[in-house]
This record gives C-alpha cells, sequence and structure tokens, in this order.
C-alpha cells in the first residue's frame, strides 16, 4: 500500500468531531498523531471513522460502557488483515473498505444489544 494524502481520512471523516476520533483512539490503545503517518494506522484509524459514522447513523452514543469495547476489536481485528491489506496498491479503496467495516461492526453490535431483543 503506498502512502496517500491526509484527505483520504479527512474526507470518510463524514463531519465527525475530530474529539471523538481522539477518544476513540484512545478507547483502543491508538496514540492519534503517530497513526495518522503509518499506512496501517492510516487504516486502523478508518476503521474508527467508520465506527463513529456507525454509531451516529443509528443514533448511538459511542461511548457508553456497552459500546466503547468495539473499538479496541477493530483495531484487533483490522490489525490481523493488515497482511493481506498491504498488498493494494489503491489506498482510498483500502481505507473506505476500513470505513465500511468500521460502520458494519456497529450495525452488528446494535443488532446484538437492541433490535434482536424488540424480536424476541
Amino acid at each position: 500500500m503506498q502512502e496517500g494524502e491526509e484527505t483520504s481520512l479527512l474526507s470518510l471523516s463524514g463531519g465527525i468531531p475530530l474529539q471523538e476520533l481522539l477518544s476513540a483512539a484512545k478507547e483502543a490503545g491508538l496514540d492519534l498523531p503517530k497513526e495518522r503517518t503509518r499506512p496501517l494506522g492510516r487504516i486502523l484509524l478508518a476503521g474508527l471513522l467508520g465506527a463513529l459514522r456507525g454509531f451516529a447513523e443509528r443514533g448511538l452514543s459511542p461511548f457508553l460502557p456497552t459500546h466503547k469495547y468495539i473499538f479496541a476489536e477493530i483495531v484487533s481485528d483490522l490489525t490481523d488483515a493488515y497482511s493481506i491489506l498491504s498488498q493494494e496498491s489503491d489506498e482510498k479503496m483500502i481505507l473506505q473498505a476500513a470505513c465500511d467495516f468500521g460502520i458494519k461492526k456497529v450495525y452488528h453490535l446494535e443488532w446484538k444489544l437492541y433490535s434482536s431483543q424488540d424480536l424476541f
């Protein structure tokens, strides 16, 4: 994966406040300024941005005790997949896939915690 421009992450943010990204990175054990410069770090941040977007789309608070574990889980899953992701040369596509992964993780969390209970 080639390092791209900072705007790639900015375009994925969807208006998420920087303070929320800082908090999510802290929950996941990441140092935001350091991670922005590393290819893996950029993927991880894209996943966190996706999760924050997913929470916003679902109208859920990302930092409730029952929700915030998801940030570390996303970082772990994307770190495990990095050897495959790093073979792709299109950074924008990789960052979008990581963002989509974060969104899907939140949708699954919402289903598990709330929607599935409504059905049963």
